[in-house]
């Protein structure tokens, strides 16, 4: 069985992580708009990939789980928060 090597897998877990941000700001500047909607399922599916690889990441150690869940941490917060600052 082949594997990757481990500096290959960090490489691979940082692309997916930049993928899953950029997502996340794509959700939320799609707000409102005719592409809002595909936007979303993009999220929704680079938030799943984001999820598995942080399951693959604990293989490799865990200075890249802890990065790779923290990028799912983030993600989750872009596309939640409010930036529109409702007055109290």
């Amino acid at each position: 069985m082949q594997t990757l090597h481990p500096t290959t897998l960090i490489y691979v877990l940082a692309i997916i992580q930049t993928i899953g941000l950029a997502s996340a700001c794509l959700a939320r500047m799609g707000e409102g708009s005719i592409r809002q909607a595909s936007c979303q399922r993009l999220f929704l599916g680079c938030l799943a990939l984001v999820g598995v690889s942080t399951m693959f990441a604990m293989h490799v150690g865990p200075g890249a789980c802890i990065g790779s869940g923290a990028t799912l941490a983030v993600m989750v917060l872009t596309a939640t928060w409010d930036f529109g600052g409702a007055v109290l």
